[in-house]
């Protein structure tokens, strides 16, 4: 029986990605796997695009499509092997001992297909038998790769599940150096350790060290104005001490130099307490950062009242992928939207909406938003098939009462029972109008703010910020704000 191994480089990657703590990822897997002694050959697939160090080698091959069936039916006839694993060329920290284990359960229950859904990406592998391939068509027109297309199909297959303790799945972290931020957060934890951790040994490093995670803002809600001709019965602006302006275009521009330090892809939204599109630089300040290659999306949470043919003319001429918008509607009439908005303007905001969906890029790129809270459920059911039929995805919010700030309108209590470290003390960052960063985003008023941009840098401040996520993360919950009334922690954004 021919059994041997596949390092997959995926498309867009170059060495530099397969590169971490000075070691190139591909050599080390392939030395490591040999030594098992159970794969007669390790081969490297890359795209046509690669150019790195690995192209000319022995067990090299160029691939001119994805993982789908015909890419596995070539593969299978050129090795000839009985079984293949696959595993991720940037996976450093991948156990041997784990793909080892995961092998012997393949062939021992004759499986044709078996992965692992609790371990993180990086960690294990994917084994697929030859007469899985075999099986299936040359081609079913969807061009899916492997993996999905068994998944999909699941009991039409022989698959193995495999499962290993600990499960680390709520860390919500994959160990592929592809990803610059896990490549950072890899890098923390071998200076740390001084070495690469087998998984037996991750989820107990990972809890004595959290600060190894702390790498950098991945998410900025930014409050560009606390003005809105809104009066939601759910909004928190009327709560707060002071009036939020609108924010000044040096500060907005110095928290995009900020970033730039971190050398980390990251997603901005514009949220916080007022309306987005009533900034008077708005187009300016949008168009600034769609200018920046480490911006993976740009949220605009709006009302929509003012997401008219301008801004639809704003969008369709960006043309831009990572544009989301966001469009807050909670009513499904004028009388319901009258009632919970303050005033009516439903069919003003339905028709930008529609108009909204033909000048975005995708289909993923236009949202409509609806809180689930007790003046919204009668109707929920006939406004899921109203904006199904219109192709509009819709997003169901779970209320924010910020701590008790705002009347609780919930009809229902999702939280978990056991509490997680939270999410966002690790990764976001929530930015308000006069340029402060407060401590998480239900400090809205920012009385318990780390400082200012307008005399600190982005790089300080997120320092600041570290000591707090890893009290919270060995169990310290900071009481202002009191984050033992939160229930927050167990939600995350992009």
């Amino acid at each position: 029986m021919k059994v041997d191994a596949l390092l997959y480089i995926e498309d867009g990657l170059a060495d530099a990605d397969l590169s971490v703590a000075g070691e190139f990822v591909p050599d080390t897997l392939r030395k490591a796997l040999l030594a098992l002694g159970v794969f007669s050959g390790v081969h490297v697939t890359a795209p046509a695009s690669y150019s790195g160090s690995l192209v000319g080698t022995p067990c090299f091959n160029v691939r001119s499509d994805r993982d789908d069936v015909a890419f596995w039916k070539r593969l299978f006839s050129e090795t000839e092997a009985d079984h293949i694993a696959l595993m991720y060329a940037d996976s450093p920290f991948l156990d041997p001992e784990i793909i080892k284990d995961m092998l012997d359960v393949h062939l021992r229950y004759l499986a044709e297909f078996t992965y692992s859904e609790n371990l993180p990406r990086g960690y294990s592998c994917e084994l697929i038998a030859r007469e899985l391939v075999k099986s299936l068509p040359e081609s079913d027109g969807t061009m899916l790769p492997l993996s999905e297309v068994v998944r999909s199909n699941i009991n039409q297959f022989d698959v193995e599940l495999y499962y290993r303790d600990p499960d680390i799945r709520e860390k919500r972290l994959s160990f592929r150096s592809g990803d610059r931020r896990e490549r950072r957060i890899m890098e923390n934890i071998i200076s740390i350790t001084g070495k690469k951790p087998s998984y037996a040994e991750i989820g107990q490093i990972i809890n004595e060290n959290p600060q190894a995670l702390h790498v950098g803002p991945s998410y900025l809600e930014i409050e560009l104005t606390g003005r809105c001709d809104l009066d939601c019965v759910f909004c928190f602006r009327k709560k707060l001490s002071s009036e939020h302006g609108d924010m000044e275009a040096c500060l907005f521009e110095r928290l995009i130099e900020g970033l730039a330090f971190f050398a980390l892809p990251y997603s901005l939204c514009y949220g916080g307490s007022g309306e987005p599109l009533m900034h008077g630089s708005f187009y300016e300040l949008t168009s600034r950062v769609l200018r920046e290659p480490l911006l993976k999306n740009l949220v605009i949470e709006t009302n929509g009242l003012l997401a008219g043919e301008n801004f639809a003319s704003f969008v369709r001429s960006a043309d831009d992928e990572r544009l989301r918008v966001i469009v807050n509607l909670n009513a499904i009439d004028p009388s319901t939207y009258a009632a919970l908005h303050g005033t009516d303007h439903f069919e003003r905001v339905h028709r930008n909406l529609l108009a909204l969906r033909e000048a975005l890029p995708g289909k993923e790129n236009l949202y409509v938003q609806i809180l689930k809270i007790n003046e919204t459920e009668p109707f929920l059911d006939r406004y899921y098939d109203a904006w199904e039929k219109s192709g509009v995805p819709i997003i169901l919010q779970k209320q924010n009462t910020y701590l008790g700030m705002i009347e609780d309108r919930r009809y229902s209590d999702l939280s978990p029972l056991d509490r997680i470290p939270c999410w966002h003390l690790q990764r976001d960052c929530y930015v308000l109008s006069d340029g402060r960063i407060a401590f998480c985003r239900q400090d809205v008023d920012g009385a318990s703010a780390l400082g200012t941009l307008a005399n600190e840098t982005l790089q300080a401040l997120w320092e600041k910020s570290r000591e707090s996520f890893v009290r919270d993360y060995k169990g310290g919950l900071a009481s202002r704000p009191d984050c033992r009334s939160c229930d927050e922690w167990y939600t995350f954004n992009l």
